[in-house]
């Protein structure tokens, strides 16, 4: 009943949006973008709000930004639990929290922060409806076809487009929508804080290769067993000091699966993380938001796809390894396009073996 409520306010914020919007055209028309040295522009950009590995591809606008525009004043919006994924960020000047449960104090919170551009990453309808009824004068989103029909809708609210084409590599297109304020050819690394706490907590321990089982998407997710098995593996070939990474909530879950034989570390939040996974020779994971993590601060990487379109978000350097299901396995889990059946996933990640794995381990390691 409440995330039925929810919605309908969305529906309710948008509707309002079409309805009074030329009382609100003209109350932006009062609202003309800084032009003056002493007044440094100010920008709020709309990443997808709860996914941490989409926030992390996001990243690299906010460096892009600063590297052109150094007194520019950069604000992001994201969901509460996120926060602490960009409070070290050196990029990031201020965080607004969005409050599903009071948009219009998420509205009139931004309204207050007089910005003069907006970003929506996500292009999704609500995105679209806070820069607009938060009167910021310029404001620049992504859009694809097809897409839903709400998006459609509220396409008009933004004065800039940038079109997205499916099974393309996204923080891309991310950074062209910033040809708007002049900036071109942007670095596309990603980039993460370091806290004091983290570093102060990680310093006690010492292991050569983290390993993390779960995911935020049930479908992706390897096999805790699969990843017990490479885990002795390592151990035996590399004599390497392995570790189950994990949350709180994962605590219990990971002691029983290790059984005492390998380390587990879950005292480590969001903000945290970063300390100890910069200090690994190896992460290992699947393509979830630990993975962009660990590629923004450079570690050795293995990223088990699965069912997810590698082409879209999944890391690909001299740092990263994908392990890709079987070939004719089409993918199934995407950015922004629905899904596939829970048969096509499981087919995907199923079909990638301990010994696929176990070779990219080799690579990496030996390199």
């Amino acid at each position: 009943m409440k995330r039925a409520y929810y919605e309908l306010r969305r529906v309710v914020f948008v509707m309002g949006a079409v309805i009074l919007s030329p009382f609100i055209y003209f109350f932006i028309s009062y609202r003309k973008p800084r032009a003056s040295d002493d007044k440094p522009i100010r920008i709020l950009i709309i990443p997808h709000l709860t996914r941490i590995g989409d926030l992390m591809c996001a990243t690299p606008v906010f460096r892009a930004i600063k590297e052109e525009y150094p007194d520019a004043q950069v604000a992001v919006l994201v969901a509460g639990r996120l926060e602490g994924l960009l409070r070290n960020n050196r990029s990031v000047d201020e965080i607004i929290i969005y409050r599903h449960f009071d948009l219009w104090g998420t509205i009139k919170k931004i309204r207050s922060g007089n910005f003069d551009w907006s970003f929506s990453l996500s292009g999704t309808s609500i995105s679209s409806v806070i820069s607009f009824l938060s009167l910021i004068p310029s404001r620049t989103k992504i859009t694809r076809r097809p897409r839903p029909f709400s998006e459609f809708l509220t396409d008009w609210t933004a004065n800039y487009h940038t079109r997205y084409e499916y099974h393309t590599y996204l923080p891309r297109r991310y950074l062209d929508m910033l040809k708007f304020i002049g900036i071109e050819s942007p670095r596309e690394e990603k980039e993460l804080g370091i806290s004091p706490e983290g570093e102060r907590k990680a310093k006690i321990h010492s292991f050569d290769v983290g390993i993390s089982v779960s995911a935020g998407n049930k479908i992706k997710e390897w096999g805790d067993f699969k990843f017990l098995e490479l885990a002795r593996k390592i151990k035996e070939k590399y004599s390497a000091r392995v570790v189950f990474i994990g949350s709180k909530n994962e605590e219990e879950r990971l002691r029983k699966l290790v059984g005492g034989e390998f380390a587990v570390v879950c005292d480590f939040n969001l903000e945290e993380i970063s300390s100890m996974l910069k200090r690994l020779k190896l992460f290992i994971a699947v393509d979830t938001g630990l993975i962009h993590m660990a590629h923004a601060l450079k570690v050795p990487l293995i990223d088990i796809i699965g069912p997810v379109d590698s082409r879209e978000q999944s890391p690909s350097d001299e740092y990263s390894i994908r392990v890709l299901p079987s070939l004719g396995i089409k993918p199934s889990c995407f950015a922004f396009e629905k899904p596939g059946g829970k048969a096509e996933s499981k087919k995907a990640i199923e079909s990638i073996k301990v010994e696929d794995v176990e070779r990219a381990v080799d690579k990496l390691l030996k390199e």
